[in-house]
This record gives structure tokens, sequence and C-alpha cells, in this order.
């Protein structure tokens, strides 16, 4: 969930060209990892789960927008 702040300008969360991994915990800030590929995207949510479970439970990852 976005804070306040970020609900009053919403922002594309998928990047037109590379991978995004999106934590989303509810009541903080969102935050947005970009990489050029998907086995980077897992290697970072791998260390995630193992470093931060917390916010692990919140983050998932979104394939390149192509828009």
């Amino acid at each position: 969930m976005s804070t306040w702040h970020q609900s009053q300008r919403p922002i594309k969360l998928a990047h037109p060209t590379e991978w995004s991994v999106v934590i989303d915990p509810p009541g903080e800030m969102h935050h947005i990892y970009s990489t050029s590929t998907k086995e980077l995207a897992l290697v970072y949510m791998r260390n995630l789960q193992a470093n931060n479970p917390d916010y692990f439970q919140h983050a998932y990852i979104l394939p390149p927008a192509r828009s």
C-alpha cells in the first residue's frame, strides 16, 4: 500500500524495458527495483526473502511493460 503522498501522484510500476521488483508494505512507502533480466529480479527476491522476510511478503515481480 502506498503512502497518502504517493497515492496523490500515482506512477506506473512497470518499467517499459526492464523487469521491476515492487515492494509495497501496508502503511509504508513502496519501493521499486528495476533490473535488465528476470533472473536478476529473482535473485533480488531470494535475497529479500532471506534478509527481510517481512518485506518479502509484500513484494512481487512485474515484467517489462513494452507499451
